[in-house]
């Protein structure tokens, strides 16, 4: 996508875009300002214009997104990434509580049927020490 066309959107979409912003972390946002001064030194140099243009929209949207976050007190927003994080986390964890039951149950049951084996040792007629009738 063109420079030219960046530009138009950014401006077109701007109180999107600045919505959108606002809900992300006061440290995500910095970390933007920061890439954005960074690529702004390398368009200086490089004389481009129009990617300064489009730098300089980005760098007022993000520092708009803090002031209306600052001002609304909007709360950040977890990304994708995080929330698919914590759902990975949250599938693992419940996985390891069923291997746990699990684990319980076949204790129980080797428990159980150990149990039951020497109760029917103890008082199972047919067995072969009890038959010695003769």
């Amino acid at each position: 996508m063109s420079v030219e066309i960046r530009i138009r959107l950014a401006s077109e979409k701007a109180e999107e875009y600045i919505a959108y912003l606002a809900t992300f972390s006061d440290e995500k946002l910095e970390n933007h300002l920061d890439i954005i001064h960074q690529q702004s030194v390398i368009a200086e140099k490089e004389k481009l214009t129009s990617s300064l243009e489009l730098l300089e929209i980005w760098r007022e949207q993000v520092i708009q997104a803090r002031i209306l976050k600052a001002e609304k007190n909007i709360p950040t927003q977890p990304s994708a990434i995080e929330l698919a994080l914590a759902e990975m986390e949250a599938q693992e964890e419940k996985s390891e509580q069923r291997q746990e039951i699990l684990r319980e149950v076949s204790s129980k049951r080797i428990t159980n049927k150990e149990e039951e084996s020497q109760m029917q040792e103890k008082g199972n007629p047919d067995n072969s020490e009890q038959l010695s009738l003769f």
